[in-house]
């Protein structure tokens, strides 16, 4: 009896550890991109957080498990992009400055008086220098502008515990999973000059490998307005890349937003429409984007989202993924 009790008692413990493997490699994980990260680029702190993050969620119960693996994209994409600081000047080749601003003014020159709309709104900002009309704009754009960082976040935490709808989460988040990848190859394969940079440079090559000027452009001015270095702080930190203006998140991710949150909820479309138009004018007002990159982000936004809608929710997560809401599977996934 004590013989088959020590050997059940060994037979659970072996399943336990089983049950459990997944923290042991999330923990491997975690100590692999410390290390990677120490040999690309400096550690910040926003690097130890998600590693603590990562740390804490794998120590905790209940959906831990299930979170995990369906923010995963999230992760590796963060982790994935932000290592391009690393590698991006040694493998970048010549940048693309010239055919984005001769398409721009083709096709948009004629309706701002023979000049692109960013430079346009450049000339604006110098007549309306000192004037109430433009710390509102400069603030309004800079408010827009940022919130691309945070609102998909949002987005995916609606469907994934708000109103705990798997389906619409891995709809939403696998599209942003494919435009996110997308982007990031294009940004290797083909490195495209935004437009502050021809306005403060014109159209010669960066001088060095290592060159990534002001990236903020015309954000500036709202750190001025606010006496904070908040948004050359934040895209110093936070843009590995200058010269990744195609595809424009910033076009593709709004409307996103828009797009999934009225399939969800079938009403208030023209508000949630008030989101990408704030933020699409302000990437032409900030001097950040051409309209040509906002409209390319959104055609890669649509195809990423109908190879997400038509192949791979019918035909590779149905196979494996429980639909039903995750509350009911708290115990399990402890």
């Amino acid at each position: 009896m004590a013989s088959e009790n020590k050997n059940h008692r060994w037979q659970t413990f072996l399943a336990h550890m089983r049950s459990h493997s997944w923290r042991g490699y999330v923990l491997i994980g975690v100590a692999v991109y410390l290390v990677l990260i120490n040999q690309l680029i400096r550690v910040r702190p926003d690097h130890v957080f998600i590693a603590l993050m990562l740390l804490a969620l794998t120590l905790g119960r209940g959906r831990v498990k299930v979170f995990v693996k369906d923010w995963a994209p999230w992760i590796v994409f963060w982790i994935c992009y932000d290592m391009m600081r690393g590698v991006v000047d040694n493998w970048r080749g010549t940048i693309n400055i010239i055919w984005p601003y001769m398409t721009e003014l083709k096709l948009f020159g004629p309706l701002f008086g023979g000049v692109i709309p960013c430079f346009y709104f450049q000339d604006l900002q110098l007549a309306l220098s000192g004037s109430v009309i433009k710390n509102l704009l400069d603030a309004t754009g800079g408010l827009f502008y940022t919130l691309h960082f945070g609102v998909p976040l949002i987005v995916g935490w609606v469907f994934w515990h708000t109103t705990d709808d798997r389906k619409s989460f891995y709809r939403f988040v696998w599209t942003m999973t494919l435009l996110n990848f997308s982007a990031l190859a294009t940004f290797f394969l083909y490195p495209v000059a935004p437009p502050w940079y021809v306005y403060s440079y014109g159209f010669g090559q960066p001088a060095i490998a290592g060159y990534w000027g002001l990236g903020a452009g015309s954000l500036l001015n709202v750190d001025r307005m606010i006496g904070m270095n908040f948004f050359q702080t934040l895209w110093g930190g936070f843009n590995p890349n200058h010269f990744a203006a195609i595809p424009s998140l910033h076009g593709a991710y709004p409307l996103a937003f828009a797009w999934f949150m009225y399939k969800k909820f079938k009403k208030h479309l023209l508000w949630m429409l008030l989101y990408p138009a704030g933020v699409w004018f302000s990437a032409v007002y900030l001097n950040q984007h051409y309209i040509i990159d906002l409209i390319i982000g959104a055609i890669y936004l649509a195809v990423a989202y109908l190879i997400s809608d038509r192949l791979l929710i019918p035909h590779v997560f149905s196979r494996f993924i429980d639909w039903g809401p995750l509350h009911k599977r708290r115990d399990a996934a402890a």
